[in-house]
């Protein structure tokens, strides 16, 4: 018989994305950012700004403050969650002599108590506080929701042999008869002790679960942590279910174009729904997926070709009303592309990424000399003629 050999199984993961000590305020920001932008050798006042940002409200400071800075209101070019809609790069493109596009997915941070994911609506009625980024939350709940209740209802306990067991509901196992079509499909291989033929072969079943023997490896995992195994029905296995012992397997919730969000954050949902701040989680990956695509959308399109170009990916961090101060939002950067039209240095061959983007940001100084005077503006709008405008005949 011909040999067969086994496909690997290979797994991505996300890249370590830090947030401490490199969040910086919009308002000092975006003058670095164009600073930046002035020393690539972008010109003055020909530089189109885009943003793929979330739609909220409370993305609305940054974009003024990028009006204020590049001198024209930014390019739309995204969607709910922070998608990048790449088929707009030709329309962006033709906007301006340069071309600058900032993605960021955004997320609520409350100063006080350090928790990430809610924000207070000013417009509601009374202390309105809810999700920062609905998209993100709406994504991620129903997951939230099955960890929950596996976390609940997989338990561990030992026999009066002292077999060290866990009793699973059906509805976790992923039967070779009878598989897992949607909802969480627990590793039950990393988990169980197999038979000699490479089986999961259960020690009891019972009315709506099977029990099972742990391996070796996965009790000396547990008893690490100073785990004390009980009798009978024993405990739920709660933060014990980590993210290396399941994934999902779904039919996606979303209909419209939002499910690029579902699609692109489902592989990465067991470390979603395991972290201490599921939504800062999320957008820390969408992010990362995001410049991805976005980077090889512009590498191999023809929209940028022959023009400067710089792609900025970050987090808004969005902060209500504190003590008395206004909302506000912060930027921490995560990893930039960058390219000239008279030939791209060979340092920006490869994608800036999170340190030395942050470096470079700081090196800029705080102060835009060209900096456009909003309320001025408005005031020679007010006093410009009243033009005759008709229907052509």
């Amino acid at each position: 018989m011909p040999f067969k050999f086994l496909n690997p199984s290979i797994i991505r993961r996300s890249a370590p994305f830090k947030v401490d000590g490199l969040a910086i305020p919009y308002p000092e920001f975006v003058p670095k950012l164009y600073n930046l932008c002035i020393s690539l050798g972008f010109s003055r006042g020909l530089i189109m700004p885009s943003r793929a940002f979330c739609s909220d409200e409370n993305q609305g400071w940054p974009i003024i403050l990028l009006t204020k800075h590049f001198g024209t209101f930014p390019f739309n070019h995204g969607r709910v969650g922070g998608i990048v809609s790449i088929d707009r790069h030709g329309p962006h493109a033709n906007h301006g002599e340069d071309s600058l596009l900032l993605q960021a997915c955004h997320v609520g941070y409350d100063p006080g108590t350090g928790i990430y994911g809610q924000c207070t609506r000013p417009k509601m009625k009374g202390t309105c506080i809810n999700a920062s980024c609905g998209k993100i939350t709406h994504v991620i709940t129903p997951y939230l929701e099955q960890y929950q209740f596996a976390k609940d209802r997989i338990f561990l306990h030992h026999d009066d042999k002292g077999n060290h067991l866990i009793t699973v509901k059906n509805s976790f196992i992923d039967f070779l008869s009878y598989p897992v079509k949607q909802g969480l499909v627990l590793r039950l291989e990393d988990i169980v002790k197999m038979s000699e033929s490479g089986q999961i072969l259960p020690k009891a079943t019972i009315s709506t679960s099977h029990v099972y023997e742990v391996s070796e490896d996965f009790r000396k995992r547990i008893d690490s942590t100073g785990y004390t195994w009980k009798g009978g029905e024993g405990e739920s296995i709660g933060d014990h279910l980590t993210v290396d012992l399941f994934y999902f397997r779904e039919d996606f919730h979303e209909t419209d174009e939002a499910i690029l969000l579902e699609r692109s954050l489902i592989q990465f949902m067991p470390s979603i729904v395991t972290a201490k701040n599921p939504s800062l989680q999320a957008a820390k990956i969408n992010i990362q997926l995001e410049f991805a695509r976005t980077v090889e959308s512009i590498r191999r399109g023809v929209d940028y070709q022959g023009k400067n170009l710089l792609f900025v990916s970050g987090l808004n961090i969005d902060i209500s009303e504190f003590e008395g101060f206004p909302a506000t939002t912060y930027f921490v950067p995560w990893a930039a592309h960058i390219q000239l039209k008279d030939g791209t240095p060979k340092e920006f061959e490869h994608p800036v990424e999170q340190d030395k983007l942050f470096a470079m940001l700081m090196e800029q100084e705080s102060v835009n000399p060209d900096l456009t005077d909003l309320k001025g503006e408005i005031g020679r709008m007010m006093a410009a003629p009243r033009f005759d405008i008709r229907s052509p005949h």
